[in-house]
């Protein structure tokens, strides 16, 4: 559901209770969370349209439970799996079926969330405008003034609470000037979809045999010589994409290479081929980006009158749980955000969002960053998956380390 054209103006001059930053899957969730309960919910998203990029390819943890629980996925045809088998960084989990699994996964492509996230807190009385970027705010004891930039002027915005879920990079986070430490990965991922003709390809056991490049696994990275590679087919997440249509990834150390959602066709190929030693027989590509992989956590989730949630709170250098862990927080908050505006509960109510989520996130953090260090092609690397590899062959240990992913 698109929101139709609006001035800047559009925006002010009216009572919000909450505005979130950001129309993301998090941001989105918030705000129907919100407005469902009679909360006064703006949200605001510096893009005009929503992203075309290929971003997260589903939820991994208990989030992807929630969602079915709200009815968000009703009518979707997108269902929660518990799957037999899931990767802890590098190493397959073999995690057996029945009652036993406690790993669920909801394969969905973040656009197709966006959307089912994005009607529901429409239908649910929130208000989106796109084309607005927050560019500052002031706040005192009683409320935030935000400050709008949109292509039909400046606006200014006046509401008792902003939340920031405006992503990695949030400004509401650096305005507010809430650290965000950790540290930045010495490897660069290039991703992109690419169109691998079936004469090229062919599927094999737990994996592909491709023409020139001999056999890889799939659904998991491969280690090589010349650095990582992974491979899965478009279809997984969307049943209706071309039988021939891959999101493709290698990873490199990172050199002098910055991180863009711009990137040439040359660059992936080249990439391609120093990773793989043999050029990838794809035909074409497209949504080409790169990425380098972070591990960062706010200095706090809450200064007065604004919170954060999301990548803006934290980012995760490995394991597919940023969703898990950002949907956690849009929960945890908008029940207490609820309870202060619309209940009249104490500021310690909202004191206890960031008791309550820091350590879930610490315990993120931790096992994120054992992942991305079993990836390492070094002595520690290599001695890691040996010894860890050992120990998860066990199907108790693995679905101890399931445990860990299902959480957030």
């Amino acid at each position: 559901m698109r929101q139709p054209e609006l001035t800047a103006d559009g925006v002010s001059g009216h009572e919000w209770d909450v505005v979130v930053a950001g129309a993301g899957p998090v941001g989105l969730l918030l705000a129907g969370e919100l407005a469902g309960a009679g909360i006064r919910t703006l949200v605001l998203e510096a893009a005009e349209e929503p992203s075309t990029i290929p971003k997260a390819n589903g939820i991994v943890g208990r989030s992807a439970r929630d969602l079915a629980k709200r009815g968000i996925l009703a009518g979707s045809g997108m269902r929660v799996l518990s799957p037999r088998r899931f990767q802890f960084g590098p190493l397959a989990l073999d995690l057996g079926t029945g009652p036993g699994n406690p790993l669920h996964i909801l394969p969905i492509p973040q656009r197709r969330l966006e959307q089912l996230l994005e009607d529901r807190a429409i239908a649910s009385g929130a208000t989106l405008r796109r084309g607005h970027a927050v560019t500052g705010f002031t706040q005192d004891a009683s409320q935030v003034q935000i400050e709008v930039r949109a292509a039909q002027g400046a606006a200014h915005v006046t509401t008792a609470f902003l939340v920031g879920c405006d992503g990695a990079r949030s400004l509401v986070r650096k305005h507010a000037g809430i650290g965000f430490p950790g540290f930045t990965s010495e490897e660069i991922a290039r991703i992109a979809r690419v169109t691998i003709p079936g004469e090229a390809i062919a599927r094999v056991d737990g994996g592909f045999d491709i023409r020139g490049v001999g056999r890889v696994a799939g659904m998991r990275p491969n280690r090589l010589p010349g650095g990582g590679f992974s491979i899965a087919p478009v279809s997984v997440l969307d049943p209706s994409a071309p039988a021939d249509l891959y999101v493709i990834s290698t990873h490199e150390p990172r050199g002098d290479a910055e991180p863009s959602d711009r990137m040439l066709v040359d660059e992936l190929r080249a990439s391609a081929r120093r990773v793989l030693g043999a050029d990838l027989p794809f035909t074409a590509a497209d949504a080409i980006r790169s990425t380098v992989g972070n591990s960062r956590h706010a200095d706090a989730y809450r200064v007065g009158r604004v919170l954060l949630a999301g990548d803006a709170a934290h980012i995760f250098n490995a394991g597919g749980s940023g969703l898990n862990a950002g949907i956690q927080d849009a929960f945890d908050l908008a029940a207490r955000l609820v309870a202060t505006i619309r209940d009249g509960a104490t500021a310690d109510t909202l004191d206890g969002y960031e008791a309550n989520r820091r350590p879930a996130v610490e315990r993120v953090l931790d096992h994120t960053r054992v992942q991305a260090a079993l990836t390492r092609d070094d002595d520690v690397g290599r001695a890691l998956r040996a010894v860890m590899g050992e120990l998860l062959a066990d199907r108790a240990a693995a679905r101890t380390a399931a445990r860990l992913l299902e959480s957030a």
